[in-house]
């Protein structure tokens, strides 16, 4: 894929995971979401497949797990964005936030991952979803993301830190760009 512009500010995540993990031992596996803004200051939402086994139906922001393949965490981040969207990354912008979940199913041990959420800047804003993991996607403004309803459309999340995630990128793209 190659260098992948940035501030700065993420040289802690241009790293592959193993890398980032070994200084992060608290975390076992890392995964990315990536919050894209149209010109009109619209957020990409896409919905999981109604027969997705996690979370059928949830909004989400696109991302996905870093694999051992990726680059770098940045690039993870890129990757998952072009696979389940279609849209290629020109810029990560900036670090949105980050939060943790467990996956403590019986009879395995608990695993802690780390969800990285950043927002990137796109070649242009024409979305082709991977109907495999995602149905339907849309644009919606942060008041939208407020009341859970895009036209008729109710949004629906995988849990309250992924409607925080979006309030946040709202919150941020409204200051002026990192250096």
């Amino acid at each position: 894929m190659g260098p992948l512009n940035h501030p700065s500010s993420l040289e802690e995540f241009a790293v592959p995971d193993k890398e980032y993990l070994s200084k992060h031992p608290e975390y076992d596996v890392l995964c990315t979401g990536v919050a894209v803004f149209d010109k009109n200051g619209k957020l990409l939402l896409v919905q999981r497949a109604a027969d997705e086994k996690a979370f059928p139906n949830a909004w989400e922001v696109p991302g996905g797990k870093v694999d051992d393949t990726d680059e770098t965490i940045l690039h993870a981040a890129a990757r998952e964005l072009k696979e389940e969207t279609g849209l290629t990354a020109t810029r990560i912008r900036r670090k949105v936030t980050e939060f943790t979940f467990r996956d403590e199913r019986p009879g395995r041990r608990p695993v802690t991952w780390l969800k990285l959420i950043f927002e990137i800047e796109v070649e242009d804003t024409k979305v082709t979803l991977d109907p495999v993991e995602h149905q339907r996607y849309l644009w919606a403004s942060e008041e939208e993301v407020v009341r859970d309803l895009v036209g008729d459309i109710k949004l629906a999340y995988v849990s309250p830190p992924n409607k925080t995630v979006k309030l946040e990128a709202f919150r941020l793209q409204k200051e002026a760009v990192p250096s």
